[in-house]
């Protein structure tokens, strides 16, 4: 089955979707009618195109990083960093310090940031675990196998797979599924062509949509390709949380901490749910000087029913306010 779609997606939809709709031109979107209309699991393989001369065939890493080894062992707090210098790269290392696990960030929303190969080279020299996102976003196929030939040398183990976020003139040569399968032949020793390449041992992640009614299969198509845990969309309602239990490999739900209502309403305009009585306490926290207080107590709340659920841990994201990452990494801690 091929399906027109802007990013050339063929294992879609992407992270991008809005109900029904696409992010880029407002039509709706053709994979989901593919979903609706799934009779057998057989549309559930990875697509692959002409590009690739061998099958993708996913083998577990030969080596297991510290990330995957938690996992299997507590339950894991990450977060993120989105370098735009080198100074802010370092000033987040007293933050990196009270996590399990950083993932840095590539170029979000299609702005330039620091390098993410570089970015995440300099964070493992100095003994953090690294989840390097990796999008497919403007780059060919041979850029991004050699990115992640340079994260393999630089001592990162794990790569969240992503398509990436759309912007003007972007250009999608492969899409998070098949930058999957790429991993998944690195670990093998062979590029998309075959050939014999140096054998890797990465761990392959990739992000989790709990608003896509059919996420379960979705993401199962992606652990066909090789993926190995999830991370997903920021979660605002405990009810959303209840989906995870069903996902087929270890998924950490999302917190986004943020007393901006713009970054919200951005939120709500991608498909992520939010309580309108959260908007309207925000609000109010807002006016009366509480908001940084408001949004930990809130995301505490949604925190007490994930380790209710047993999930694997959490994902943390404060854009902007490293401040609320330090506050929140305290009170987690007091609970676990």
């Amino acid at each position: 089955m091929r399906i027109k779609c802007p990013k050339r997606m063929l294992n879609g939809p992407c992270g991008g979707l809005r109900g029904r709709l696409c992010e880029v031109d407002d039509f709706e979107c053709p994979f989901l009618k593919a979903f609706e209309n799934l009779r057998n699991d057989s549309y559930l393989r990875p697509i692959l195109d002409r590009g690739f001369k061998v099958e993708c065939k996913p083998k577990r890493p030969e080596e297991t990083s510290e990330f995957m080894n938690m996992l299997n062992e507590k339950f894991v707090v990450t977060t993120e960093v989105e370098p735009w210098s080198f100074e802010e790269l370092e000033r987040f290392m007293e933050i990196a310090r009270l996590y399990d696990a950083v993932n840095v960030t590539d170029n979000p929303l299609g702005l330039p940031h620091i390098d993410v190969t570089f970015a995440s080279a300099w964070l493992k020299e100095r003994g953090v675990e690294v989840i390097a996102q990796l999008t497919t976003r403007a780059r060919t196929r041979e850029a991004l196998f050699s990115s992640l030939l340079a994260l393999w040398a630089s001592g990162v183990r794990n790569v969240l797979a992503l398509t990436g976020d759309w912007a003007p003139n972007s250009t999608f040569d492969l899409d998070s599924v098949r930058l999957v399968c790429l991993i998944s032949l690195l670990n093998q020793g062979l590029d998309w062509e075959g050939r014999k390449v140096p054998k890797a041992s990465i761990h392959p992640g990739v992000a989790a949509n709990p608003y896509f009614p059919y996420e379960e299969k979705r993401l199962l198509r992606k652990v066909r390709a090789g993926a190995q845990f999830a991370q997903s969309q920021p979660v605002f309602e405990m009810k959303v949380l209840k989906k995870f239990k069903d996902f087929p490999l270890p998924t950490l739900p999302s917190l986004l901490i943020t007393t901006s209502r713009k970054v919200v309403k951005f939120l709500e305009e991608k498909g992520v749910a939010i309580p309108k009585d959260y908007e309207e306490g925000l609000k109010r926290a807002k006016e009366k000087g509480e908001a940084d207080e408001y949004v930990i107590d809130k995301n505490l709340e949604v925190l007490e029913e994930i380790l209710s659920l047993e999930l694997p841990g959490v994902h943390v994201m404060a854009p902007g306010r490293p401040d609320l990452l330090v506050k929140f990494s305290k009170e987690i801690r007091r609970m676990l």
